[in-house]
């Protein structure tokens, strides 16, 4: 009996496709991770073929099913640019704190003769205020000390990515990409937004295979400036 790859329904003999992934029957499904990969593509264009069969019905698609298509993406900062943010923090809370201590000191000894007379008012604006100051001073120098951490951290990030440019120069081109990516039928079809994220996910995927532990933000905001390499500027 036929089988659908993508939703594992069960189908008499006749039948070539299937009612609801709009993907061609197999008699047998494997668990292999070949096969794995294979579903993986072919539940993409039954997602596609469902997103386009919504629009001949009059379905909004702006509204109702890109949402639901389009994955969540993770907002990525370069550790050098975290490097530059610690910097500028460590100087104005070291800078503000240095300052603020030094006239909280001069008040307190009466070089700034702010209060001449209520003693103990004067001891507890200065120790409030002294406190303070020394916090502004202690946040100055942790935010130095992790700028200080993110710039090696940076320079490793650097050393990465060259060497993730280099073997995708080498090893990933756009036929490679599209190679079996999208049926022949409806390719012409797709929306150029779907074809990105379907190119995107295979590019993140043979990277991740060669590349291991890659953080997540890093890989995608990588792929999506190696996209426009290959297929937005040819």
């Amino acid at each position: 009996m036929p089988w659908c790859p993508v939703c594992k329904n069960e189908y008499r003999e006749g039948i070539k496709l299937c009612a609801e992934c709009k993907v061609e029957l197999v008699e047998h499904l494997e668990d292999d991770k070949e096969q794995s990969t294979v579903l993986s593509e072919q539940e993409k264009i039954a997602r596609v073929r469902a997103l386009l069969a919504d629009e001949k019905d009059g379905l909004d698609e702006e509204e109702d099913e890109i949402p639901e298509k389009i994955p969540v993406y993770h907002a990525y900062r370069n550790s050098a640019a975290k490097a530059e943010d610690n910097r500028t923090s460590a100087y104005t809370l070291l800078f503000v704190g240095i300052i603020g201590f030094i006239l909280v000191l001069l008040i307190f000894v009466g070089i700034i003769p702010l209060y001449q007379n209520a003693t103990t008012t004067k001891y507890l604006l200065c120790g409030v205020m002294g406190a303070m100051f020394i916090l502004f001073i202690v946040f100055g120098v942790v935010s130095m000390r992790n700028s200080k951490i993110l710039l090696i951290k940076a320079k490793s990030e650097d050393s990465l990515l060259s060497e993730l440019t280099k073997w995708c120069e080498k090893n990933l081109d756009a036929e490679q990409i599209d190679t079996g990516l999208f049926d022949d039928n409806i390719e012409q079809e797709i929306a150029e937004e779907q074809k990105y994220f379907m190119r995107s996910d295979r590019m993140k995927m043979i990277i991740s295979d060669n590349f291991m532990n890659l953080d997540e933000a890093f890989l995608e905001h990588f792929v999506d400036e190696y996209y426009q390499e290959l297929f937005e500027n040819k």
